[in-house]
């Protein structure tokens, strides 16, 4: 079976015109807009420069820069620990550290995204959002697994309104949907 390229994918969006076609957005999104920012290699720096003893070691001895691989080994170390009745101070080290590495990714995310929506240019926004069209106008959803607001971003500076952001936004740009109780006088 051949590996279909991404042109492959994009002519069947064209031939099947009644089909749903769905995207998942990973890291690759984020990375695509500026790598020193997104890029693994960007987050392994940040966390490696807070100088944390456990979370630097952690950083030598597992040697990728995959976060969430990081993060599953610890999972399993510290579980390992406790059914082997090993010393529940290092489960609990094992356990702070996951914390702690969760913790800094969240804040070097926070440290190093675009200030504002306007710090992305405009012509990259309007090519992703003509890229991400492509989908919607299958009535196809887009799915990621981003921490960043790049998507988000891309999606309300573009006015692409069929989104949901979690926070109900789909729902005013779609009132006739809303079902609201009939209130019935009791004079």
């Amino acid at each position: 079976m051949k590996l279909e390229t991404f042109d492959d994918v994009l002519e069947s969006i064209r031939k099947n015109p009644r089909r749903q076609f769905h995207l998942l957005l990973g890291n690759g999104f984020s990375v695509s807009y500026d790598p020193k920012i997104f890029s693994y290699n960007a987050l392994h720096e940040f966390v490696k420069n807070l100088k944390d003893r456990d979370l630097s070691k952690i950083l030598e001895v597992i040697e990728t820069r995959n976060f969430e691989v990081i993060m599953q080994y610890l999972d399993n170390f510290a579980a390992l620990v406790e059914a082997l009745g090993g010393d529940s101070k290092l489960k609990e080290r094992v356990e702070n550290a996951s914390v702690k590495l969760k913790k800094s990714l969240l804040d070097a995310v926070k440290a190093m995204h675009p200030e504002h929506v306007f710090k992305v240019p405009e012509d990259q926004s309007a090519a992703c959002a003509t890229f991400l069209q492509q989908f919607f106008n299958t009535s196809g959803h887009i799915y990621s697994t981003n921490y960043d607001l790049l998507l988000y971003w891309v999606l309300m500076r573009n006015d692409i309104l069929n989104h949901v952001d979690g926070c109900g936004r789909e729902l005013m740009s779609r009132p006739c949907e809303i079902q609201f109780p009939t209130v019935t006088s009791l004079a």
